[in-house]
């Protein structure tokens, strides 16, 4: 009798699976141990609200992480280990990086830098912040891929036609950014653009990011793979005189 495996895939979405385990920031390895660098820290965040900062290293890697929450989320007598019964995703409200995914240095350094402002911003409600950002890394996007046209939604359409290979409804999200110009961030009109309309932008951009930067490269180095395996495949064909047929 076969038992069936719980699909736990949810897990890699996550910052922190719990007070042991995490998913690092920057060497993107799944399920590794963390541990504080020293221990949290409180601050005053203004007059009547303290936070508390906790300053995690990759147990793999070395890269220190921090994250804010206004709740106290260690043990009560060591500030130097989380509690196991609470979901610390859900009650630390900034994290640095801002995702646990760092954007792949292939990309290039000005978009990985707007990208990431404007996710800081979305997480802090920064939402004007953050359209800025969004936009300004869109337009960097079809200044570095050349692109030809009078506006947003023309330009992107160009780069649309420049990738037959991506999806298509990714650009033709983008092309909704247009809906998103600088006259229209004011009191009036802000309302129809919330967190969730910024985050589509932003997982989007990403997502085009890594079919034109990222992809392409891991293909090649794939094909480079295979392509260092055949010397000794050749060189046991002809030392053995040759393939030889399998009896089955």
């Amino acid at each position: 009798m076969t038992t069936s495996i719980e699909d736990q895939s949810h897990l890699d979405l996550k910052y922190f699976i719990d007070n042991k385990i995490y998913n690092c920031p920057f060497c993107n390895r799944r399920n590794v141990q963390y541990r504080f660098n020293g221990s949290a820290k409180l601050f005053d965040w203004n007059k009547s609200k303290r936070c508390f900062a906790y300053f995690i290293l990759c147990s793999s890697c070395n890269g220190i992480s921090m994250h804010l929450s206004y709740q106290f989320l260690c043990e009560q007598h060591n500030w130097g280990e989380f509690r196991s019964d609470v979901d610390l995703d859900s009650n630390i409200f900034y994290s640095v990086p801002t995702s646990f995914f760092v954007i792949d240095s292939r990309v290039p350094a000005v978009l990985r830098e707007l990208i990431t402002e404007a996710e800081g911003c979305v997480k802090m409600n920064f939402l004007t912040g953050a359209s800025a950002c969004t936009r300004k890394a869109i337009y960097e996007l079809t200044i570095l891929q050349k692109t030809v046209g009078s506006n947003y939604e023309d330009r992107i359409k160009d780069m649309k036609s420049r990738f037959p290979n991506i999806d298509p409804d990714l650009f033709d999200i983008l092309c909704h950014i247009k809906d998103m110009t600088s006259d229209k961030i004011h009191e009036q009109s802000w309302d129809q653009w919330d967190a969730k309309h910024l985050m589509l932008f932003i997982e989007t951009l990403k997502q085009i990011l890594k079919d034109i930067y990222i992809d392409p490269d891991e293909k090649k180095k794939r094909s480079s793979y295979i392509q260092s395996l055949l010397p000794e495949v050749l060189k046991k064909k002809i030392s053995n005189g040759g393939l030889t047929s399998t009896s089955t």
